[in-house]
């Protein structure tokens, strides 16, 4: 297993930081969606990271090159809070299929907004909300197969 967390944990509390001092909320809905992910970059940034890496090693080998691209910017904008969003989503699917249960609060709320039906989403999460709870799945067990 990659050890990926423990070095990534201090610049993930900086973007949190940035983030959250220069967000631009627009509504209810933005607002809901950026404590959701100031919540969970907290929970990323503080959180065991060698338990990190197991429960989300699958995102990691798949979109840690998307989660750094934003976490070592300045972006603060919508589409740097998509992607965030989206690796987000896919790690909480990732510990539903390793563990049969999702482990964060603000993970599982953020899984139940994002997979419940009455949410209009941009099309680049919409795409991968398809991928994480349609293909996902069998790509991380034949991952823990090939590893076992």
């Amino acid at each position: 297993m990659l050890a990926y967390f423990k070095e990534r944990q201090p610049q993930i509390l900086l973007y949190k930081e940035k983030l959250e001092k220069n967000n631009m909320v627009i509504d209810k809905t933005n607002l809901l969606f950026l404590n959701l992910i100031l919540n969970i970059l907290n929970y990323l940034g503080t959180e065991n990271p060698q338990k990190l890496d197991e429960l989300c090693e699958y995102n990691v080998l798949t979109m840690r090159q998307e989660f750094e691209n934003i976490i070592y910017s300045d972006a603060v904008n919508e589409k740097a809070e998509s992607v965030l969003l989206t690796f987000f989503l896919r790690i909480a699917k990732e510990m539903e299929i390793k563990h049969k249960r999702i482990e964060n609060e603000d993970l599982q709320k953020l899984f139940t907004l994002l997979t419940s039906k009455d949410f209009k989403l941009p099309s680049y999460i919409k795409d991968q909300k398809s991928f994480a709870l349609e293909n996902m799945p069998d790509n991380i067990k034949r991952m823990l197969y090939m590893k076992s």
